[in-house]
């Protein structure tokens, strides 16, 4: 079921992620036409035994075959990268109210799966869908870090401590929710750590992305209020995570609308990092140019997207932006022409000039 034609491109899908190892795209799982609504057969198998990989030096999409068994939890799962792994916890397993707190490895060089820890009722995060999942270091260990998401409250893992449990403005048994654990990778265990500071409420639909090794930034999601435009600034140890929430300074700065659903990605720029809030995924072309690989989701809350889309952002000599559409047959000769520009507007090197005489 693997695809390399050199127009081939994924099918739509909304509900996914996307993750950058290197220089690859690597998109797997989301809702899909003809994903069956069971728990498991052999043609979700199938359809979840794929990985679908974008070259960012080319703009080409191949479909690759995956080893081992993918995870249940197909639709709206959470994903982060830690070196050659990309790891996959929870998500909805696109019947009923079954949801997953499982956690999985994809190994992008074997392109096999493996299972770290299962679905359980017994310990760990909720079973949930629409959270978020970054990779952190501390004190030279690797720990993967959820936060937030909502799913069904009814069988599902014995409460965090501290934690809230909101099921204001959903519908039959489902709930919100605004644990944060910690998954140790050298140990295999779940953490519950100390949270201080101005926690976020019970939240979902949010974008969580880390600053450095060991903190991040929240922005958006849905909670008991309504959509958000709330921003938190998250600071990891190894057993604690303090929030501080930023303030909106009113009609002094254009701060960003309520939303939820959305994508945000850090861009660094000469003056400090950037946090864009947009759909899709960002790839440095230069050090002041940015493509955003946009694909799949949903239009109206109906249609789901297949077309992929890249966007161009330029940070320019006046501390300022400018954006452009790069249209997919164009995708190689503007990468090109990009370098070539930035190659022509650096400074010389001393041993690289030439007298003629």
């Amino acid at each position: 079921m693997a695809a390399k034609a050199p127009d081939y491109q994924p099918v739509e899908r909304e509900n996914h992620s996307t993750v950058r190892v290197g220089d690859y795209l690597y998109m797997w799982g989301g809702g899909q036409p003809g994903l069956p609504k069971v728990h498991n057969n052999e043609k979700k198998k199938s359809m979840c035994s794929v990985m679908e990989v974008c070259h960012l030096r080319t703009g080409r999409w191949e479909q690759k075959p995956t080893t081992g068994s993918p995870p249940l939890g197909v639709r709206g799962y959470a994903a982060a990268a830690i070196g050659r792994e990309i790891f996959y916890f929870g998500g909805w397993c696109n019947h009923g109210d079954c949801y997953h707190n499982s956690l999985y490895s994809f190994n992008v060089d074997t392109f096999k799966w493996k299972e770290l820890s299962p679905t359980t009722s017994h310990h760990g995060p909720m079973m949930k869908q629409l959270c978020d999942m970054i990779a952190i270091k501390v004190n030279s260990e690797d720990y993967l870090v959820v936060i937030g998401g909502w799913a069904s409250s009814s069988n599902n893992t014995p409460k965090q401590p501290g934690a809230q449990y909101s099921g204001e403005g959903l519908v039959f048994s489902s709930q919100r929710y605004n644990e944060i654990h910690f998954y140790k990778l050298s140990t295999g265990q779940w953490i519950s750590p100390t949270v201080t500071g101005d926690r976020p409420p019970p939240i979902h639909d949010f974008t969580l992305i880390s600053i450095n090794n060991s903190s991040a930034i929240l922005f958006g999601g849905s909670t008991a209020n309504g959509s958000s435009n709330n921003v938190y600034i998250l600071n990891f140890s190894d057993t604690s995570v303090n929030c501080s929430k930023l303030s909106n300074p009113g009609e002094s700065v254009q701060w960003p609308k309520e939303r939820f659903a959305h994508s945000s990605v850090l861009i660094h720029t000469s003056s400090g990092p950037n946090l864009l809030v947009v759909g899709g995924f960002l790839w440095s072309v230069t050090p002041t140019t940015n493509w955003i690989i946009v694909f799949g989701g949903k239009r109206n809350f109906s249609t789901i997207i297949s077309d992929p889309a890249v966007i161009e952002l330029r940070y320019t000599s006046n501390n300022d932006w400018s954006t452009s559409i790069i249209p997919l047959d164009q995708y190689q000769e503007k990468l090109q022409e990009r370098r070539r520009e930035w190659e022509a507007s650096q400074p010389v090197q001393p041993e690289d000039r030439r007298e003629s005489h």
